[in-house]
């Protein structure tokens, strides 16, 4: 059994105000062609980034395309399963396309990378990934984002589109999960 920490990890004030200056950065550094969102975590993260680039873009954000599919390896666990299930991608055309790849977290990263490969087969000219949260001290593998969010410690978190078992999702912070005494 588990519950909600005392406070927030991360106040919603903070992720708005970090999602405008990563919008910015992105903008700056990476013209993409499609924006690749991995549901269903990331769907908050990707709604408010979009409008955010939007609106440093301007008119030539109009040009951008969208797209999700559906990736997990947690299912109703706080800990990955390490087997990366990925759905849509098949309906997707990547072909000589820079994509931006966002996700929610990256821990151990075995999905992000597991996702770079499969963008990469599919006929992505570029891939740069951007992550609202990352947990380096989890890492298993050599995958980096080129984008983050917030560098946050080794501890489960829900909210803001994060989940336990599909719960906490509409939170508009972050919140650390704790066993229940």
């Amino acid at each position: 059994m588990y519950k909600m920490s005392e406070k927030p990890l991360i106040s919603e004030k903070r992720i708005r105000e970090r999602v405008s200056t990563l919008a910015q950065e992105i903008v700056v550094a990476y013209d993409f062609d499609i924006l690749l969102s991995a549901l269903t975590g990331a769907y908050m993260f990707t709604a408010d980034l979009c409008r955010e680039i939007a609106r440093v873009q301007g008119p030539a954000a109009i040009q951008k395309r969208i797209a999700f599919i559906k990736a997990s390896s947690y299912g109703d666990s706080t800990e990955s399963s390490g087997k990366l299930q990925v759905q849509g991608l098949e309906r997707i055309n990547l072909q000589g396309k820079k994509v931006l790849m966002i996700d929610d977290i990256a821990d151990t990263g075995t999905t992000l990378l597991g996702l770079l490969d499969m963008l990469k087969n599919a006929g992505a000219k570029e891939v740069r990934t951007c992550v609202l949260l990352n947990k380096q001290e989890r890492r298993e593998v050599n995958v980096t984002a080129d984008f983050v969010g917030f560098e946050i410690a080794n501890e489960f978190v829900v909210g803001y589109g994060l989940d336990y078992a599909n719960d906490y999702r509409m939170l508009p912070e972050i919140w650390t999960l704790q066993e229940a005494n």
